[in-house]
């Protein structure tokens, strides 16, 4: 009976040192993927105040076109890190309300011809479908309006594909297409707020 009950006991002991193994290495495992979790965030808020490089591209020629990632960040993230709350209270909007922000830095350069508006007058003028321009030499006076057309396109990324089909959502991509010639953005940031 003895040699029984220490068998038992050999056992349980056995199972007993495996179940502390397996625990201590599963609390192990939790640690750093919590760790690999946090670097995540915080590489996530990072990028999200980072200025992402813009892909350039032209179609029809002569059309630009801007691509960039869209950067996804957690609600309160956003809320504490990225969000200009005097901005949004201005609009007279609440933080929780936006759903994705988007800013954009374009300038607008080149050269024109001018011209004098009548034979030896000193008012010269230019104009065509993107901007307008009046100098006025002697009231020393210049009188423009720059015009742009830009569309703004958000489109998945799909997670899978198997042949012709796509499904799921990796994330978004950006796609500005700049119709004025002489414009070029400079800068795009679109920020996704979503709560993970």
């Amino acid at each position: 009976m003895n040699k029984i009950f220490e068998k038992v006991l050999s056992y349980v002991a056995v199972v007993v040192v495996m179940l502390l193994l397996a625990g201590v290495s599963y609390w192990v495992e939790y640690q750093k993927q919590k760790d690999l979790l946090d670097q995540i965030h915080n590489l996530e808020v990072q990028l999200a105040h980072a200025t992402v490089p813009l892909q350039r591209d032209t179609i029809r020629d002569s059309i630009p076109v801007v691509e960039q990632r869209v950067i996804t960040i957690d609600k309160t993230d956003y809320k504490k890190q990225i969000a200009d709350a005097e901005l949004i209270k201005d609009l007279q909007l609440e933080i929780k309300q936006v759903k994705q922000q988007n800013d954009m830095l374009m300038a607008t350069a080149g050269q024109v011809p001018i011209n004098p508006k009548d034979e030896g007058d000193s008012i010269f003028l230019y104009k065509d479908a993107w901007a307008d321009f009046e100098v006025n030499v002697p009231a020393r006076n210049l009188k423009y309006e720059v015009r742009d057309s830009l569309v703004t396109f958000i489109a998945t990324i799909p997670k899978h594909k198997f042949l012709w089909w796509k499904w799921g959502t990796k994330g978004y991509k950006v796609k500005i297409v700049n119709f004025n010639p002489r414009s070029k953005v400079l800068y795009n940031r679109t920020i996704q707020v979503e709560k993970k």
